[in-house]
């Protein structure tokens, strides 16, 4: 009796220790296939004919409406419109200086408003419905037009009147007045835009997700920083303001397309913006970028003025009617440094990945964060050269995939590049 029920004790403890045994091996299994799965490099997805077109379309839609705005001032020059009109302004004004400054600058953005609708209806509202994309409407499309033109004006009526006072006041001296005078407004505009102008349109609210509010500031605290502002609201996520204005603003669904993991990475990301001051940079370029681009125009436009004054109908760069060129050259030099500035901002996100890469070991997450962009098959992965040089700001799907497939210097015992801007995981 004894022996009979050893054994059936013996095979119901060996019953136990094998579904124990399968129970293990089933969840290692289960993990080991996570782990793998997590370590396999994110697929660039494929790019499709209409991620293609979307470019194609892009790049048409940018270059159109750039030759536009090249060609208004310059049909107001060589038509003699501009001169005809500036002498219209003083009869209206009885030759009273500033309200023809002022008439002429409206009068020219009212004009050139009613120039342009016929080219911009037909590229941002006629075409996109052909085609199938755009679900706008008319009065929509006019509602936005009137509104843009109703700031131009209301902006020419406050301001125009002083660029032209400091060239009738001081000729060969004025960019760099007038360049001075813009890069206090630029850094009121980043700083107040924030906390005036987008609550406006936008509602924002403080971050109210506890667990990963402490996961935000333990990465800040790696950095020296004890506390960063987060909100959340919008449909992008990003860092704005400057001074006691930054912060870093988290798009209101972000909880529901991105997992923790990759909220966490996209947290490190905008960290570097934050951390190593990139609106700062920006602001320095644009501070750059009026006192090149002033003392060009002043220079560039005495000597078109030389060469056409008989044409153009007015001899000096204070005349009021020079306001097309001014605006004709400024419009040239811009783009004429977009590659450049796209460039740049290139580099600082291409950096931001590097940093939040660094800072939170998330490749896998971050590959995912990229590739979603590019899943739903409208959005070209990788571009062509001109989308690249002139309107790509960040680095395309397929460079930041790879990139954070293959971006692990800790791995390889290697120095990280902002280890010394916080601490290594």
């Amino acid at each position: 009796m004894m022996s009979v029920r050893f054994v059936l004790e013996s095979r119901a403890s060996l019953r136990t220790i094998s579904w124990r045994t399968l129970a293990v091996c089933i969840a290692g299994a289960i993990l080991t296939s996570t782990i793998a799965h997590a370590e396999v490099p994110v697929a660039v997805p494929q790019v499709t004919e209409a991620a293609l077109a979307q470019l194609r379309d892009a790049n048409i839609r940018w270059t159109a409406f750039r030759l536009l705005a090249l060609a208004i001032p310059l049909c107001f020059l060589f038509t003699g419109l501009g001169a005809r009109l500036r002498r219209m302004c003083e009869s209206i004004s009885g030759c009273r200086w500033f309200w023809t400054v002022t008439l002429f600058a409206c009068a020219y953005l009212v004009l050139a408003a009613l120039i342009a609708l016929p080219f911009e209806s037909s590229i941002d509202y006629i075409q996109p419905h052909v085609a199938g994309w755009s679900h706008r409407t008319w009065p929509n499309l006019l509602k936005g037009e009137g509104a843009q033109l109703v700031v131009k004006l209301v902006l020419a009526s406050l301001l125009i009147w002083l660029p032209y006072r400091l060239i009738a006041r001081s000729a060969r001296r004025w960019w760099l007045y007038c360049a001075l005078a813009l890069i206090p407004v630029a850094f009121l505009a980043l700083v107040a835009w924030p906390v005036w102008v987008d609550p406006l349109t936008t509602t924002y609210k403080p971050l109210d997700d506890r667990p990963l509010e402490a996961r935000i500031d333990a990465l800040a605290a790696r950095c020296g920083i004890t506390h960063i502002p987060v909100m959340v609201g919008g449909n992008s996520t990003g860092v704005t303001g400057l001074g006691p204005t930054n912060r870093i603003v988290l798009q209101s669904n972000l909880a529901s397309v991105e997992t923790p993991d990759q909220v966490v990475f996209t947290i490190g990301h905008e960290l570097k913006h934050y951390v190593m001051d990139d609106n700062w940079k920006g602001l320095a370029i644009i501070a750059v970028c009026l006192l090149a681009g002033f003392w060009l125009t002043d220079r560039l436009g005495r000597a078109a003025i030389r060469r056409f004054s008989g044409r153009w109908g007015f001899s000096e760069l204070s005349d009021p009617a020079s306001l097309p060129l001014i605006v004709f050259l400024l419009t040239f030099l811009w783009l004429a440094i977009v590659p450049f500035f796209n460039l740049f901002a290139r580099h600082i996100e291409l950096e931001a990945d590097r940093f939040g890469l660094e800072l939170t070991h998330q490749n896998h997450a971050a590959a995912m964060v990229f590739a979603r962009d590019a899943s739903s098959g409208d959005v070209a992965a990788d571009w062509d050269t001109f989308f690249l040089i002139f309107q790509a700001t960040h680095p395309s799907v397929a460079q930041r995939i790879e990139f954070a497939n293959t971006y692990k210097p800790w791995e390889q015992g290697k120095p990280l590049v902002y280890g010394n801007v916080c601490k290594p995981e």
